[in-house]
């Protein structure tokens, strides 16, 4: 190891940002699979953890069906709404699971009204898994003259 940083060329950094982008949809579409057949399950949210003391936006992790969801930058009244609502009922069904640009959005069934909550990010934890127990990994672009 020389101690330098990778040097990489113009076309070898565009080559890392094509499979980045690949990757990435191609996690959102498992995870969206997967946040799908929870919603038509009637699956519901059990418990709502948000991160004290750090600043607004901070990540908030959901428990459905004993799975963690860890949505990014929800509003706070999003959050205040979520977790009343799993106070006063054993668990608050997702119905839907959606799109909105570059956000999700969640609908859940509430006593009142639907809740919709938008998020910038999801993440399904631990290792999910995706469709099929399929593990999502990296992988390497084939960079040419490299």
């Amino acid at each position: 190891m020389t101690g330098k940083p990778l040097q990489l060329t113009l076309r070898q950094r565009w080559a890392w940002r094509r499979v980045e982008r690949r990757a990435r949809r191609e996690h959102e579409r498992d995870q969206m699979a997967a946040l799908r057949e929870m919603a038509a399950g009637g699956l519901g949210v059990t418990g709502v953890t948000v991160a004290e003391g750090i600043l607004p936006g901070a990540p908030v992790e959901m428990i459905i069906a004993g799975r963690r969801l860890r949505a990014a930058r929800m509003s706070r009244r999003a959050v205040s709404a979520m977790r009343e609502a799993v106070s006063a009922v054993a668990a608050v069904p997702l119905t839907r699971v959606g799109r909105y640009g570059p956000y999700w959005v969640l609908t859940f069934r509430t006593a009142a009204d639907p809740l919709v909550v938008l998020a910038d990010r999801l993440t399904l934890l631990p290792e999910w898994g995706g469709p099929g127990g399929r593990t999502p990994s990296p992988t390497r672009p084939v960079l040419q003259g490299a």
